[in-house]
């Protein structure tokens, strides 16, 4: 490697962190994430420190290799979601036509490994001084320091080439992202397994423990402490062979500069797959069903939803929010309350369908949205997004509230109003998760993988959209209170309530959820509105 391609290297690490710094500058998380920082900092110092005092006393065996197996194992993956997400904003039009491709590969390394050092430093640092404190060696601060730099750049190294070899066999494997997405969504599966199967066997944390330590990236931890032999901890044959590994992150480089030659001038761009393109203005189910009810813009967006919704269903899987939230929160008021599960059932029906055709309106329409702000107007937009959702939740509800009335004692004026509730719920959860949605950044939409397809998916990043998501939630609950509380013993068979049969009181709290939902469902909507009206093109 010349020094050439080092320099080429350099600057191209130094411009893509000056990218990366504007790109994030002046926001609100980058000020959270440096108090957060120091915080973990100081708190990791006085562990340090602890630890350190523990030491002199009771030697630990196997504490420091796993401990540096854990960091090494958070460091690869960490570099390989910064390697991704620089990745795809690299301009390798630019970069093959000026610089070769081995500079381009160093400095993609160096930049991951720049923002890497900038995430460590701090706490490693705190880390170092505590560890040095507690054992009253000052040389250990030094070779504590050190062993973290050595073990974070071969993590960096291997992160970013693991990462560059994931995306090439996605681009040659056709199931390659199918067998991925599957492994994420049910990767707790064989996790269980194995803990079930741990304690059939018996296998204690020991001897776990003791065959993390004999792994070579936990010689990094030996590494730490190799000047330090009165704790009676450590092996300073193993931390002097842990330099030896750094040997291979020439080698490393060298894959990745492979990797990157054959993604950007090797294999093809095209995909050999047809898509099947369909027309949003023509005549179908939807528009028999709804024509002359509704506007021709209206029932557009409405079908276009369904039709982005069937290629890539975003709105489909963030349902699993809706049953981590009912499963954590409704679910237990609910056994604790007394209040009849026969509710929670279009509850729930109703959040799904609202969220899966209403979340994210700006970012699914992201590549379109210039045109989308000046052809169809934001009653339009909005208005389309609780068809799509009245669409799919009303059959849904019915037939199921329908069919578990028919199966229990619940009366037939009831079930009626069960699914009122049910239909009210679903367009109050559509029209507040346009209303909230409409409020994101445009500034903070950014190109982000996604579970059964390649085709760049775009989505704020951060804690927002599960704020966001979470705002829906406490609204939508806020409002099935009042059925709620109708359902519940407590309610219905309280001494004032007396005179008032059972059916009329939980009649009624149906029938105010009903009401209610329809109220805040008519704000939102008007907040939605106006919202994307203000949106303005920059």
């Amino acid at each position: 490697m010349g020094r050439a391609t080092i320099r080429d290297g350099i600057r191209i690490a130094r411009v893509e962190w000056l990218r990366h710094r504007r790109e994030r500058n002046g926001r609100w998380s980058e000020r959270l994430l440096v108090a957060a920082l120091f915080a973990a900092a100081v708190v990791l110092g006085v562990g340090a420190f602890a630890a350190g005092r523990v030491v002199t006393t009771t030697p630990l065996a196997n504490g420091i290799g796993l401990f540096a197996s854990l960091l090494f194992v958070a460091l690869v993956a960490r570099s390989g979601s910064m390697t991704h997400d620089r990745f795809e904003r690299l301009n390798e039009t630019f970069l093959l036509t000026t610089v070769p491709t081995r500079a381009a590969a160093v400095g993609l390394v160096l930049f991951v490994g720049a923002r890497v050092a900038a995430r460590v430093a701090l706490p490693t640092v705190s880390v170092a001084i505590g560890a040095a404190l507690g054992l009253q060696a000052p040389v250990l601060a030094v070779t504590t320091m050190v062993a973290i730099a050595a073990l974070g750049s071969l993590a960096v190294a291997v992160g970013v080439t693991g990462r560059l070899a994931a995306r090439l066999v996605g681009m040659r494997i056709a199931r390659a992202r199918l067998l991925r997405d599957l492994f994420l969504m049910f990767a707790w599966l064989p996790l269980l397994i194995g803990w079930f199967v741990i304690r059939e066997v018996s296998l204690s944390i020991v001897d776990l423990l003791t065959w993390v330590d004999v792994q070579p990236v936990a010689w990094f931890g030996d590494l730490a402490i190799v000047g330090v032999r009165s704790a009676g901890i450590g092996d300073p044959v193993r931390g002097l062979a842990a330099v030896g590994l750094l040997a291979a992150i020439p080698l490393l480089i060298g894959a990745t500069t492979v990797l990157l030659r054959r993604i950007w001038e090797t294999e093809p761009t095209d995909s050999s797959h047809r898509s099947v393109s369909r027309s949003l203005v023509g005549d179908g189910p939807l528009e028999r069903l709804l024509a002359g009810r509704i506007s021709r813009p209206m029932l557009t967006v409405a079908r276009e939803r369904f039709l982005l919704e069937r290629r890539v269903p975003r709105g489909l899987l963030s349902t699993g929010y809706v049953l981590l939230f009912v499963g954590v929160i409704l679910l237990p008021a609910f056994v604790f309350s007394g209040t009849a599960a026969f509710l929670l059932v279009p509850i729930v029906l109703g959040m799904a369908a609202g969220i899966t055709f209403a979340i994210g309106p700006l970012e699914v329409e992201y590549r379109t949205l210039p045109m989308l702000l000046t052809t169809v107007s934001g009653r339009a937009v909005v208005g389309g997004l609780v068809t799509a959702a009245l669409v799919v939740g009303v059959p849904a509800v019915t037939l199921v509230v329908l069919s578990l009335g028919l199966l229990g004692p619940v009366g037939a004026a009831e079930t009626i109003a069960v699914v009122l509730v049910g239909v009210a719920v679903c367009a109050c959860t559509a029209a507040t998760t346009a209303a909230i949605d409409m409020a994101v950044d445009r500034d903070d939409v950014a190109t982000v993988p996604f579970f059964f397809t390649s085709i760049p998916v775009y989505a704020e990043t951060g804690a927002r959209p599960f704020l966001r998501l979470a705002g829906t939630f406490a609204v939508v609950t806020l409002v099935s209170i009042p059925a709620m509380a109708g359902s519940t013993a407590a309610v219905y068979d309280h001494p004032t309530l007396r005179a008032v049969p059972t059916s009329a009181v939980r009649l009624g709290s149906l029938l105010v959820t009903v009401l209610l939902a329809l109220v805040v469902a008519t704000i939102a909507f008007r907040i939605a509105v106006r919202r994307y009206r203000a949106i303005t093109l920059n």
